[in-house]
């Protein structure tokens, strides 16, 4: 989903507890200059901004601190308006281009989505098979989005999804995974966003939260950053996860025998994630699936990309969308 044309990259990722941004001016991000600020309680609610003021004052003064005022922005649409559609659609459409604008004419007659004014993108796996996937989110959402950013001083550019933008940073850290089928699990403190592809293709697209208040979660700053920790004995929160854990292994039986009827399934599964119970999570899943399990850590990610962190891995995989690594 594009906005207009490329200058100097920002990308922005933001969530009901962060607000990060990476800027950099050439293809080597290991110049590329890091900012995050913690968020007051209330300003991103569930991925929504919902005080829209001071989302944007805060984002206004750190425009103009961090030197990036007037330069082209990257973000994501909030995850939980996100869905996907697989569609048929003529053979002789064989670009993506003539596919979009057979669906826009669609939407409404052939092809329903839940959203009256949705904004669309088309993934068109196997060019010639008449089958395409459909990434729809609220119009109305994104354009408010795109009115704060402006109004703070930047020019967005891109919207993108974020699973599926993290597909491009696993396939670059590992490799041996493309050809397979994976689940990729992306946790924060309060969500979880799931995606199943296989061999490029996207399959399956879940979102979900995570219960847990939000006043007990207090911010600290660190010797380069900060971070957050349970201000409550972590065995609360612990618990919290038992559901979405769950529902991980849930989704993998769903994929194998409902959507494949038993002749295909998930290969293993990738938890990656700015969680500070990622590792407590990555042992929950190992101890309740007999598949592989992949951890994207500081040093997997380092290997690639020197001075970054895996906490970081939404905006490194935001930045590949403009910026590929010399």
């Amino acid at each position: 989903m594009f906005f207009g044309k490329k200058k100097r990259q920002v990308s922005l990722v933001y969530n009901d507890f962060a607000l990060k941004v990476l800027a950099s001016s050439s293809n080597d991000l290991a110049h590329a200059e890091v900012h995050s600020i913690p968020l007051d309680e209330g300003i991103v609610v569930d991925g929504i901004i919902e005080d829209e003021l001071a989302f944007f004052e805060l984002l206004k003064d750190h425009v103009k601190n961090w030197g990036i005022k007037g330069q082209n922005v990257s973000f994501y649409v909030p995850e939980s308006t996100v869905m996907m559609k697989a569609i048929e659609h003529p053979q002789e459409l064989e670009d993506v281009v003539s596919i979009k604008q057979y669906v826009e004419m669609e939407i409404g007659r052939t092809i329903h989505l839940p959203f009256e004014n949705p904004l669309i993108d088309i993934y068109d796996a196997k060019q010639g098979d008449g089958k395409a996937t459909i990434f729809a989110t609220n119009a109305e959402e994104v354009q408010k989005v795109v009115g704060l950013l402006t109004d703070a001083g930047l020019t967005p550019v891109v919207a993108d999804i974020k699973v599926i933008s993290l597909i491009r940073l696993v396939n670059l850290l590992l490799p041996n995974l493309v050809n397979t089928t994976t689940l990729l699990a992306n946790w924060s403190i309060n969500e979880l966003s799931l995606v199943i592809y296989s061999f490029g293709e996207v399959e399956f697209l879940r979102f979900q939260t995570i219960e847990t208040e939000r006043s007990k979660w207090q911010s600290r700053y660190t010797e380069d950053d900060f971070d957050y920790f349970y201000n409550d004995e972590i065995s609360q929160y612990q618990n919290a996860l038992f559901e979405p854990l769950a529902e991980i292994e849930r989704i993998i039986n769903f994929y194998q025998y409902s959507l494949n009827k038993g002749e295909k399934g998930v290969d293993q599964i990738v938890v990656l994630g700015d969680s500070p119970e990622l590792e407590y999570i990555a042992e929950m899943i190992e101890s309740q699936v007999t598949l592989p399990v992949h951890v994207l850590t500081d040093q997997v990610m380092e290997e690639e990309f020197p001075n970054f962190k895996a906490s970081q891995a939404s905006l490194i995989s935001l930045a590949l969308k403009e910026v590929v690594k010399a």
